[in-house]
């Protein structure tokens, strides 16, 4: 597969589309294909089932009461498999808006978005190291040493429920929690801006909530390759709170010398 491939994802399993052929090759499955003359063709689309445990179309019905709930219909508009060239991004957009609003059940993706509906997790940057997202866990774990990992639950929400917000050790790869009487700015700390769960993994999230595994995706396209907003210490409010510290700590100190100079008398 070269990276000008277009995929249709029916329900969650990826495709690939090859015109030529006149054909759809599953994604990382090479042996698995459906053939464009296997579909019904009617005026302007092809239409047929899905049996959802696995990869089977078919355009005839199953005996009656049989197992519709684990049957998607699925209409595809003919250009998808019949145009000769590139389908643009904004008339992709377009179709998967239709086929979400209209409960046509295909997805057109892109290489990554089938490589996650295959399978593979995304992957996120905290300052300069590289983690494995898994939402399933709530978790982000080092990739290179996967034994290490920083739970989403030990972090807070930004006000706009955008980000997580969390104090992060650039050494360590762990989560910083700083003391309440801190007096100066400790070393090797940044602050980090992570992505909420649905630019995280919109796909993990989507089961989660029982929903079809692309349905979040017209909103929160999926991206493979994530990086945290790094903020050093000196950009934030942690600065004034220590030197409130300190001057607190001063008064106490001044009141200490007060009350033992009292005793001495």
């Amino acid at each position: 597969m070269d990276d000008q491939s277009e995929i249709i994802a029916i329900g969650a399993i990826p495709f690939i589309i090859d015109r030529d052929r006149r054909l759809l090759q599953q994604f990382n499955k090479w042996e698995n294909i459906i053939r464009f003359d296997h579909l019904k063709k009617e005026e302007g689309y092809y239409a047929a089932k899905l049996y959802k445990s696995g990869i089977n179309l078919s355009t005839e019905w199953p005996d009656f009461g049989k197992h519709y709930d684990q049957i998607l219909n699925v209409i595809i508009p003919a250009p998808i498999l019949d145009e000769h060239g590139s389908l643009t991004e904004d008339f992709k957009q377009d179709l998967n808006r239709l086929s979400h609003d209209k409960e046509w059940g295909f997805y057109l993706a892109d290489k990554d978005t089938a490589l996650r509906l295959s399978g593979k997790l995304p992957h996120i940057d905290l300052a300069g190291t590289d983690f494995t997202i898994d939402w399933r866990l709530k978790e982000l774990r080092e990739t290179e040493e996967p034994w290490k990992n920083i739970s989403l639950r030990d972090m807070e929400m930004s006000d706009s429920g955008e980000e997580y917000l969390c104090f992060y050790n650039t050494e360590t790869h762990e989560l910083y929690e700083p003391d309440e009487n801190l007096l100066e700015l400790p070393e090797n700390v940044v602050v980090l801006e992570i992505p909420c769960e649905a630019k995280l993994d919109p796909v993990a999230v989507a089961r989660e909530y029982g929903i079809g595994e692309t349905d979040l995706l017209n909103d929160h396209p999926f991206q493979m390759n994530l990086k945290a907003k790094v903020t050093p210490l000196s950009e934030t409010g942690l600065p004034e709170y220590i030197q409130n510290n300190k001057r607190l700590a001063a008064g106490n100190s001044l009141n200490n010398e007060t009350q033992s100079h009292k005793r001495g008398r």
